[in-house]
This record gives C-alpha cells, structure tokens and sequence, in this order.
C-alpha cells in the first residue's frame, strides 16, 4: 500500500501551537474515575485551560465527522447499539490551513441518548488535544491498567464483584486482604502508584463490607490529596 504523502505544516501554525504549549501547563483535574478512583480533566477543564490562548495567538481547530455509523449487537435476546465514529482535524490561522488523512480519532462507545453523539465529538476533541500539546490531564495510562490474557478473564477482572458480609469476610481471609490494602495505601508514594493498587485489586475491592469499602476510599481519597499537596 502506497504511503500517503505528508504536506508540510504551515510555518504559522507550527508557531501557534509552540506559543500554546509554552504557556499552558497542567490542567485542572475536577472529575473522578470512580473505578480507578484517581482525578481526571473533562473536556470542559481541556476547554477552559487551552481555548483563550487558542483565540490570543489566532489559531483554530475544527473537528471534522468523517464517519457516524451506529452498530446493533444482539445479545441474550436484547439489543445494543453501539456508535463508531471517526474525526479528523482542520488546523488554522488567518493566512493557512492544514490537515492530513491519517490523522484521525476512532471511538466506539454504547449509544445511551442523544447525548451520546455530542459527548463522542468532546471526547475525540479532548484526546486530540491532550496529544497536540501534551497536556498533563491526570487521565490513567493503559499501561497502569490490570491485563489478561482472554476478554473473559478481562471482564472478570474488571467486574465489580458481590459485596461480602463482615462475618463472611473475616471467615474466607478477606479481612487479611483489607488489611494489606490499607497498609499498601499507606506506603504508596505516587498517585501512579495507587492507582495500580486500586485497579490491580477492583473487583476484590468493591466486594469488601460497605463499612471496610468506606474505610478503603476514605483512606485513598486522603493518600491522594496528600501526595498531590506535595507534588
């Protein structure tokens, strides 16, 4: 397959992006994962730290819908939908614009209301932009994320499990577990770090006693705010 040739940037967008990504630093994180429990930034946050310096050095990006196609699965009987799109990206100032094939956001993600085509659209543009500037936005990186081997023991991993009564807990070893995790909170030195702990243990974790569940959040929630007081 032929490779696509690739037209130079314009010189004056080359300079907008630059002047963005030398002012533009962290970005606020007011969101929670609440399976991963780590802080994230939405797309509103992306919005708020990068559009005026977008607008102050005149440069635009368009999201393009290249492809919207909605995708039914049956399964045991019912229906799902399911939504692929794909979006490319117009760059531009007042004297040039840019854009390539290639570079492009895929989403798959389940139709749940009109709110979904909208909320694909941000989150392409979100993604887009997190890569263009090399925003810090607090999102988890795949590489920190529990594996498996098969799709099954994927969803096993990553299923939240039933909750467990305190007596049953304490009789199968589950209390031994709790106290582990409280120490491993405790001696975590980076967000990263608790992070893994929570998504290495998810399922196990949210099967725990409501109270030992509360205990293990509370205590994440305070490691968390702590290390990033220091950061």
């Amino acid at each position: 397959m032929a490779e696509t040739a690739v037209t130079p940037i314009p010189a004056s967008i080359v300079r907008a992006i630059s002047a963005i990504k030398a002012t533009v630093e962290a970005v606020k994180k007011s969101q929670k994962n609440n399976h991963g429990g780590y802080m994230f930034s939405s797309t509103d946050d992306v919005y708020a730290a990068v559009a005026r310096k977008m607008g102050e050095v005149g440069y635009h990006l368009h999201a393009l819908e290249e492809k919207c196609e909605i995708v039914r699965i049956e399964k045991e009987g019912k229906t799902v939908q399911w939504l692929h799109a794909v979006y490319s990206f117009l760059h531009a100032t007042e004297t040039d614009t840019w854009s390539h094939p290639k570079d492009r956001r895929t989403i798959y993600v389940q139709i749940t209301g009109p709110q979904t085509f909208q909320g694909a659209q941000s989150f392409a543009e979100k993604s887009y932009i997190r890569s263009l500037l090399k925003l810090p936005s607090g999102d988890v990186d795949l590489d920190s994320m529990p594996q498996a081997e098969t799709e099954e023991d994927q969803t096993d991993l990553l299923a939240p499990r039933k909750k467990k009564s305190s007596a049953s807990a304490k009789r199968d070893g589950t209390a031994d577990v709790f106290n582990e995790l409280r120490g491993a909170i405790s001696s975590a030195n980076s967000v990263t770090q608790l992070q893994l702990i929570k998504s290495a243990h998810y399922g196990t974790w949210q099967a725990m006693p409501s109270r030992w569940l509360e205990i293990l959040d509370a205590e994440y929630d305070d490691k968390v705010a702590e290390l990033e007081s220091v950061s």
